[in-house]
């Protein structure tokens, strides 16, 4: 399968899921409050590389591919995600500069659920929902209890099956974003091999 091809397929997966995230939002009220990046500055957020293979890949065909892994590999482990920009230097609050391409993490945080140790359907959510959005915080529990919500683990799924090699690993969201980069460069320093010869 080309690198093209599982970006697409990847980008398909994102599409069903974006209209099922979307049908919980309306029907709950659940919603990300403007400009909150909470989720985006915690230290301990795991991703796998093929996530984030339509980045790397928008990256690659912009030339902004080589740029970002330097400052990716130079940076490594860093307090927050490498794609997040903060308002202010020390601030939760901010944006993602490349939303369009965010990785399965960043859109099933806050609107899917995991089953727990029983096997009941527990909703995924932050804290600033929880605080401020307590009405719709209680139908989206609601909906969860009901099975009317996306499990993260089935998306988890999906994306293993276009490649399991990339989409199985767990690792840190910016050495995740790193390895959808390596794979990108692998992949097309062959092709232009090939093409020369």
């Amino acid at each position: 399968m080309t690198i093209y091809t599982k970006v697409r397929a990847v980008e398909k997966v994102f599409q069903q899921l974006e209209k099922e995230i979307s049908a919980f939002q309306k029907t709950t009220g659940m919603h990300c409050i403007a400009s909150c990046g909470r989720c985006c500055i915690k230290p301990d957020i795991s991703a796998t590389p093929l996530e984030f293979l339509p980045l790397a890949y928008h990256l690659f065909k912009t030339g902004e591919a080589s740029a970002w892994y330097e400052r990716l590999k130079t940076t490594g482990a860093q307090l927050h995600c490498g794609v997040f920009i903060p308002l202010k230097k020390t601030s939760d609050h901010g944006f993602c500069q490349k939303y369009a391409y965010r990785g399965l993490i960043c859109r099933l945080f806050g609107f899917t659920a995991m089953r727990d140790k029983n096997g009941e359907a527990r909703l995924v959510t932050c804290q600033t929902i929880k605080t401020e959005q307590p009405e719709s915080y209680q139908k989206g529990i609601l909906h969860a209890e009901k099975g009317n919500i996306v499990f993260m683990r089935d998306y988890y799924f999906r994306l293993s099956a276009i490649d399991p090699e990339l989409g199985r690993e767990m690792m840190p969201v910016n050495d995740a974003i790193r390895r959808a980069l390596e794979a990108v460069f692998s992949y097309y320093a062959y092709r232009r091999l090939r093409k020369v010869s």
